[in-house]
């Protein structure tokens, strides 16, 4: 069935979702999202002022918070004004988790850039990245969770989550073995597993909650 201008519904629809996308993209919190990269990045750039060159747990926390800043994705202002139109929530949401990540990412780059340029980077620092993204997925799997649920304050909440829950793994590592550490051993990929896991959960707590 066409409409009256003689366009198929589904195309008005792909039209209405592009249009929404850079509004969608600037719901995304870009100063709260930029202030948690530039405060975890403090310790290794004060590291760098000073000529040290131990940057490895500098770098960890900075991995850890760059990937729990996707937690200010789950805030969605303007739920209830979009409720109506065909972007729907998980579209929403899809959006600004991509904004946020740009942030984190081109805010997390530019810290390893300096990192390069000065002492260089440690030779772990391949090992950062199943830990910053268990720490995203914890932050968006919290964070969707307490958003369902109508918290106000769903997106300081996640990324406190995507946090502390890592390290509350890291810190039972000591005595679970099997668990995955914040140190190169033969357990540390299973970060990935605590992401999959955290991601299905997200995906889950995600949907639109007309199909729940």
């Amino acid at each position: 069935m066409l409409t009256r201008r003689g366009a198929a519904p589904s195309t008005r629809g792909r039209g209405a979702r592009r249009t929404l996308l850079a509004p969608t993209a600037r719901l995304a919190r870009p100063g709260l999202v930029s202030l948690t990269v530039g405060l975890a990045a403090l310790p290794a750039l004060i590291t760098l002022c000073w000529r040290g060159d131990d940057l490895v747990a500098p770098l960890v926390l900075a991995g850890l918070v760059s990937g729990a800043a996707l937690g200010w994705a789950v805030d969605d202002p303007a739920a209830e004004l979009l409720a109506s139109t065909p972007a729907g929530t998980p579209l929403r949401t899809g959006i600004r988790v991509c904004a946020v990540a740009l942030m984190a990412a081109v805010g997390f780059g530019g810290l390893l850039a300096a990192v390069a340029i000065g002492p260089g980077l440690p030779p772990q620092v391949g090992d950062r990245w199943p830990e910053a993204a268990a720490a995203g997925a914890t932050a968006l799997a919290v964070g969707l969770i307490a958003a369902r649920r109508g918290e106000r304050a769903a997106g300081a909440a996640a990324v406190t989550a995507g946090v502390l829950g890592p390290a509350m793994v890291a810190g039972l590592s000591f005595k679970l073995r099997q668990l995955p550490s914040l140190l190169a051993g033969p357990h540390h990929d299973r970060w990935w597993l605590l992401a999959l896991a955290a991601l299905v959960v997200a995906l889950h707590a995600g949907r639109d909650p007309a199909r729940r």
